[in-house]
């Protein structure tokens, strides 16, 4: 009977290792989880103020930037993105003259040929006569 008692004492010990390694695994599991969740919480904040910093630092990288290409064009007396613009309204302004005066010497152009056919149709009457 002491075998089977040290069986029975053996099997339960095997079943109580395999429950606790099960409980531990678990745990671990568990645990693990958990580190891989807070992980990326941590890499998310972490990703999100990258990049606000990276877009704070490109906005100001641009104002510098840019304050010194208007720096260094100031001193070549080169004309600015106002000053072309302010010439195309005026370039535009004048087409639209040329255009105008263009229909008003057509005009005049007809009306003159209009009146020297008259005045030849005229001359030919007297010369008839």
């Amino acid at each position: 009977m002491a075998t089977t008692e040290l069986l029975k004492k053996v099997l339960y010990t095997g079943v109580g290792v395999v429950s606790t390694t099960t409980d531990r695994v678990k745990k671990s599991m568990e645990d693990l989880t958990q580190v891989s969740e807070d992980a990326k919480e941590e890499g998310k904040k972490k990703v999100e103020t990258f990049s606000e910093d990276l877009s704070t630092r490109r906005e100001d990288l641009s104002a510098r930037f840019k304050k010194v290409i208007d720096t260094v064009l100031g001193q070549f007396d080169l004309p600015n993105r106002t000053d072309a613009e302010g010439l195309n309204a005026k370039i535009a302004e004048l087409e639209e003259k040329i255009v105008a005066k263009k229909k008003i010497a057509n005009k005049v152009t007809k009306e003159a040929i209009a009146t020297v056919e008259a005045a030849v149709a005229e001359v030919k009457e007297v010369v008839k006569k």
